[in-house]
């Protein structure tokens, strides 16, 4: 019984430390760029001194700013502001590793969000002809190392192109509507192994299943400058990254009856 009562406790004490999210320290972020073409450079992010927040400089090719922490299990929440010009692609990345813009086995998560509509050929010659970017949120997966007009429409020119980009879904409310400059949203990703859940401003706009890489999550800008990126925080997610010991399942169900189990969104830990 004793030892029953230790692990309650023990179990209890993880969940109540689970309950507040921390926050995000970028100054451990590392900034990473698809290779450069006329007129679209290196993306450029300068981070506060604090940590706090990140701001794309550069109208460029494909640029992330990834995390030093891998995202499933975790619920990572935080705000994004456009105050540039233009109307192209903001957005992040999920399951994403250091220099996987080079690995021709890559295989990660794209939330991207278009101001506008635009079709566009970036002239890299064997990547197709010009694509269309459409106005909205969507969630695509990317695979191996795409050329510019492929992650521009949301293409795969194979087997002409090493890589390519196929889109998975488009945001509930937001799937054709663009981004507005100088508007704050708020951004959570909730995710795991099998399961993406995104909400903007509260309401769920993408939600996908699968099977999906473990790696970092990133910032993400195309051909757009001038944007913020600032407090985010990590909190635990409601997809475990591996199965719960049986004992600790009833626990934390216990623990869910007495109210003790963070909810989000209207769900709860999945045991």
């Amino acid at each position: 019984m004793k030892l029953f009562l230790s692990l309650t406790s023990l179990a209890l004490c993880g969940l109540a430390g689970a309950a507040a999210a921390a926050p995000v320290n970028l100054n451990t972020w590392t900034a990473e760029s698809y290779a450069s073409v006329a007129g679209f450079p290196d993306g450029q992010w300068e981070v506060a001194v604090d940590g706090s927040s990140v701001f794309q400089t550069r109208n460029g090719q494909p640029t992330m700013f990834v995390s030093d922490f891998d995202a499933q299990g975790s619920e990572v929440s935080g705000k994004i502001k456009v105050t540039g010009s233009d109307d192209d692609f903001i957005g992040f990345v999920l399951g994403f590793s250091a220099g996987e813009r080079l690995d021709p086995l890559a295989d990660y998560l794209l939330i991207s969000w278009k101001g506008g509509n635009q079709s566009y050929d970036f002239g890299q010659g064997d990547d197709g002809p010009a694509t269309l970017a459409a106005r909205g949120l969507s969630v695509s997966r990317v695979t191996g190392i795409p050329q510019a007009n492929e992650f521009w429409g949301h293409v795969d020119y194979a087997p002409s192109t090493s890589g390519g980009v196929e889109e998975l879904q488009r945001g509930a409310t937001l799937g054709s509507t663009g981004w507005v400059r100088n508007v704050e949203y708020d951004f959570s990703f909730d995710f795991g192994p099998n399961n993406l859940v995104v909400t903007v401003d509260g309401v769920e706009q993408l939600n996908i299943t699968g099977s999906f890489d473990d790696g970092g999550i990133g910032f993400y800008n195309f051909s757009q400058a001038g944007v913020i990126y600032s407090a985010f925080e990590k909190d635990q997610g409601s997809f475990p990254t591996v199965p719960l010991p049986a004992g600790l399942g009833l626990m934390l169900s216990a623990a869910a009856g007495l109210g003790l189990v963070r909810r989000g969104r209207g769900r709860q830990f999945r045991l």
